[in-house]
């Protein structure tokens, strides 16, 4: 994938994707999986959470 590894997280129908060069990581698929620290987790768990109540806020505008 251009020389990118792609970490995408998926909630329902919400989805965060990261794109990360090769050459930023260390040890490759490995080191990729040494990012995904709990901390990190949490943050993309918390973002879910946001991004969920921005789409409720729109759509229920779009409603009235």
């Amino acid at each position: 994938m251009n020389q990118k590894f792609i970490i995408k997280f998926e909630q329902g129908t919400l989805e965060q994707s990261y794109k990360i060069a090769e050459t930023d990581v260390i040890g490759g698929v490995n080191g990729v999986f040494e990012l995904i620290d709990e901390t990190f987790i949490k943050t993309v768990v918390d973002q879910f959470a946001v991004m969920r109540q921005s789409f409720f806020a729109a759509f229920s505008r779009y409603e009235s």
